[in-house]
């Protein structure tokens, strides 16, 4: 069974490479350079991530940790992950991740960056191997720290969202927020975007994960906020991949607002793309709080 799978994708993979769209018919992706205005911040502070080359006797994946995403911007100017990229002291939303060979994986978090902080992506790697039994891979724990003090700035998190203890707990009350997502299509082949967590929380699931189901949130479900700045993670589920963008919102008292989403092929560079498009409207007035932006999902296959 495990040949005739292989063979049907190799099958599937040359047709794509055969059909392949032509590059300039295809709408350029709009991903939102990450451009801080730093001209009135005393003391920036910076993170970054690192680069590990392949080891051993028979050499192992290159590896590499690092920001991927912040405050809704996904282009970055340096190069490699291990550059220092410049952060505003405050609150930011980010996606902190990791590639290990072809292999990788991403997580939302908030930073509360202090002035001068110079701040960096960790990881490790969990030993129980029981973890491939519970969520089908061993989990890697990402975590952020603050390199002058040894500060844990980010605790370690598991890359597998459903093995994260502790959920969000949302307000109630007069003046509250609300924002929900879109879906479209089934559960299975659909596409669908939603706030994953408000402020480093995660949203609780509306099936929890047990041996037999996958864990399950309701994307049109509207989630509760206290009315302020907001970090929220938007997880972007379906067509070619999963993607996270985290954003800062400033929620307004009793405001309704709706995460919308769009999928499709586009171009970067001499890339061929698939890409999200998401953006975030007043769900009573129709008006566009959170501009269209892109996030990228994978590469179309070809030769």
């Amino acid at each position: 069974m495990t040949k005739i799978r292989s063979a049907v994708l190799a099958l599937l993979a040359l047709s794509l490479c055969a059909c392949a769209p032509k590059l300039e018919t295809l709408p350029t992706a709009d991903f939102q350079p990450y451009n801080p205005d730093l001209t009135e911040v005393a003391e920036p502070a910076t993170i970054r991530g690192s680069y590990e080359e392949s080891t051993g006797a028979l050499g192992r994946p290159s590896r590499s940790v690092g920001v991927f995403a912040i405050d809704g911007k996904v282009a970055f100017k340096q190069e490699g992950f291990e550059t220092p990229v410049p952060l505003a002291p405050g609150i930011h939303s980010l996606t902190i991740g990791y590639l290990n060979g072809a292999y990788g994986d991403t997580i939302p978090v908030v930073l509360d960056a202090k002035p001068g902080g110079r701040y960096v992506v960790k990881r490790s790697e969990d030993k129980d191997w029981l973890d491939g039994l519970r969520y089908d891979r061993i989990r890697t724990w990402l975590y952020i720290e603050e390199e002058g003090t040894g500060e844990i700035a980010v605790p370690k998190t598991p890359d597998i969202l459903q093995s994260i203890e502790g959920r969000y707990q949302p307000p109630s009350g007069p003046g509250v927020a609300t924002i929900r997502g879109t879906e479209t299509g089934s559960a299975l082949d659909g596409l669908s975007v939603y706030p994953i967590a408000v402020d480093g929380q995660i949203v609780k699931e509306d099936r929890e994960q047990d041996l037999l189901v996958a864990a399950r949130w309701e994307p049109t479900k509207s989630v509760a906020l206290t009315p302020g700045l907001r970090a929220i993670a938007i997880l972007a589920k379906g067509g070619m991949g999963n993607r996270y963008l985290p954003i800062l919102l400033d929620a307004k008292p009793n405001a309704s607002y709706v995460v919308k989403v769009e999928h499709g092929l586009k171009k970067f560079g001499t890339t061929r793309i698939f890409a999200y498009t998401i953006w975030i409207e007043d769900s009573i007035t129709g008006e566009i709080v959170v501009p269209r932006a892109d996030i990228p999902g994978n590469v179309y296959p070809t030769l």
